[in-house]
């Protein structure tokens, strides 16, 4: 009996202790930005390099759209952006570089008056060096044409791509 107790002692002051030396997961309070910022509690992801880079960009991204910072936008994106606007059948609203200055500055900076941009990062994965990262955004914009303001406002999911490039994780797709 008393070598049954000490047996469960030992395995019960081992399982604590190693409970202890697992990965930390990163939490919304790692960024600072609760509100405009999240991550989705049941998302899991370890608290590790490049994970943390990566989030911090998808921040970084966020606040720029926020500002309607167009050389900030601009600095992050990959040589080789794509987008396929989620349509792999309907190549007429596919576009890559060639196309983001005139999007930005048509719509962006021309069009939209005011923005609230919120981000909850529900999942990041990866297949080699591309990362993927899925969140839910909600999207409220004050906008005018032809001398009338409107608002607009769009709740829904997204997957961002990004990879390593010159140093810096850009986006390849997913704006």
């Amino acid at each position: 009996m008393v070598v049954k107790l000490k047996t469960l002692f030992i395995a019960a002051a081992l399982a604590i202790s190693l409970s202890g030396c697992g990965a930390s997961m990163l939490e919304t309070s790692d960024f600072g930005q609760p509100y405009y910022f999240s991550i989705d509690e049941a998302s899991q992801i370890p608290d590790e390099d490049p994970h943390v880079e990566i989030l911090r960009t998808v921040q970084k991204y966020r606040d720029a759209m926020a500002q309607k910072d167009v050389a900030t936008l601009r600095s992050m994106i990959s040589k080789e952006y794509y987008e396929n606007a989620s349509t792999t059948d309907d190549l007429t609203d596919d576009y890559g570089n060639e196309r983001l200055d005139e999007i930005f500055n048509d719509y962006l900076v021309q069009s939209v008056k005011d923005i609230r941009f919120i981000i909850q990062i529900k999942q990041l994965t990866h297949e080699g060096m591309e990362y993927y990262v899925d969140y839910q955004y909600i999207w409220n914009f004050r906008y005018e044409v032809a001398g009338q303001s409107y608002w607009q406002s769009k709740n829904d999911t997204n997957r961002m791509t990004l990879v390593k490039e010159d140093g810096a994780w850009k986006i390849r797709g997913g704006l």
